[in-house]
Order: C-alpha cells, then sequence, then structure tokens
C-alpha cells in the first residue's frame, strides 16, 4: 500500500515541470522596435529602439548594412562610438541627441517607404537585425 502511495506521488509530481523564463536565467533578450532611416544629404541616419529584457546587459560593437559602405555607430554630437553598452531590463533609444547610425557612401538610392536592415553585432547576442522603413 505504501508503495502504491509513493509510486502515484512520483507520477503526480513527474509533470509539475518548471521552464525558467529569460529574465530568470539571467539572459539577454534583446528585440529592435521602430526602425526608421532618415535621410541626410548623400546617406542616412538609423533610429531605433532596443528592448532588453535580460537580466545583465549586451555590448554593441560594430554596425554593418548592405545599403551602405560605411555604417557607424556614433553619438548625440556625431562623435564615432566604438561601443555601446545596453544595460538588462530598459529600452533603449537611439535617437538624434543619443547614439544612432550613420549611414554613408550609399550602394543605392533610397526611396521613401523602402526598408533597410541593419545589423547590430552584440559581444554575447551576436547579430541582431534593425529593419528600418526610409523617411
Amino acid at each position: 500500500m505504501l508503495a502504491a502511495a509513493a509510486l502515484a506521488g512520483v507520477i503526480a509530481s513527474g509533470g509539475c515541470v518548471h521552464y525558467p523564463t529569460v529574465i530568470e536565467a539571467g539572459g539577454t533578450m534583446i528585440r529592435p522596435d521602430k526602425g526608421r532611416a532618415v535621410r541626410q544629404g548623400p546617406g542616412a541616419v538609423v533610429y531605433f529602439e532596443l528592448k532588453s529584457s535580460g537580466k545583465y546587459g549586451d555590448v554593441i560593437t560594430a554596425v554593418h548594412t548592405p545599403v551602405a559602405r560605411q555604417a557607424q555607430l556614433v553619438s548625440g554630437s556625431g562623435e564615432p562610438l566604438t561601443r555601446v553598452e545596453v544595460p538588462g531590463a530598459a529600452v533603449m533609444s537611439f535617437t538624434p541627441t543619443g547614439p544612432h547610425v550613420v549611414l554613408s557612401e550609399l550602394t543605392r538610392p533610397l526611396e521613401l517607404g523602402d526598408t533597410v536592415i541593419v545589423t547590430l553585432v552584440l559581444e554575447k547576442t551576436g547579430g541582431l537585425g534593425v529593419i528600418a522603413t526610409v523617411e
């Protein structure tokens, strides 16, 4: 009788499994949102938001796109940046007054309504594509 009760307890608890969320595990999950590319002279600037749901942050170390020979992270004052820290559990905005991406030496003209993909290279996450609509 005791063995049957123990077996029933094992079977009942076998279906109870907890799968931790990204936040509980401390991993980083970053999603880009609200991407837009604004034409400026012979180039363009790209603005977007990064939504980090992880406990720990990440670092953007480079940026690439097939629509420009040169893509660069810059500060709000236009100074080149080699690294941009993305804090954990936060929303980071890439705006004209903050960090953003500058595209120069375009490989093709950007037309109003076009969609471009800019790839951010992060230390932990790897490549992350930002989809931006040309304004």
